[in-house]
């Protein structure tokens, strides 16, 4: 009989789930990167690198006004606001920036000269995309779904995804 210990498989799961606190301000994120990646190429900026720093900057931004008015709800619903509370909302919604970084990081190698600016701008928002797909798949996991509802939960999360990131590009 073989005593050696048994290994679980590795605990696989999307960015999106894997960031710091909040799963809902890194699913934001995704969708977010994701549309500005898309109106960026709707004004004809090709330049990746450009692109990655407008994503990047974008991602800080709406991440400190998410931070600012969580911080500024519980000031006026509460008593005191404390540092421990303000800690608190800058890492729940520091979520938002960590899923940008792998994108960022895609659109680096455009910039770098690695790949064409085009192919990573293409590539970014297919991963973005493919994250997306991926955590509604995850949800359906541990739900316990079986592989159909998995494999639907994915593709709803990639059909609502590439709309939100439409309807977002559309707007601006």
């Amino acid at each position: 009989m073989d005593e050696r210990p048994t290994t679980r498989p590795a605990d696989w799961r999307p960015v999106t789930v894997r960031t710091s606190r909040s799963a809902t301000e890194g699913i934001y994120g995704l969708i977010l990167a994701t549309a500005v990646i898309a109106v960026s190429r709707e004004y004809g900026e090709d330049d990746a690198g450009r692109v990655g720093l407008a994503v990047l900057v974008t991602a800080i931004v709406f991440s400190l006004a998410h931070v600012y008015a969580a911080v500024l709800g519980t000031g006026v619903s509460q008593e005191a606001l404390t540092r421990a509370e303000v800690a608190r909302a800058v890492r729940d919604h520091w979520a938002l920036v960590e899923v940008a970084i792998p994108l960022i990081g895609v659109l680096a190698l455009g910039a770098a000269g690695v790949v064409p600016d085009r192919t990573a701008l293409v590539a970014a928002t297919v991963l973005a995309l493919v994250e997306l797909a991926a955590a509604g798949g995850y949800a359906a996991i541990r739900h316990r779904a079986d592989l159909r509802g998995t494999i639907v939960s994915a593709a709803i999360a990639l059909v609502l995804g590439i709309a939100l990131v439409l309807l977002k590009a559309l707007v601006h």
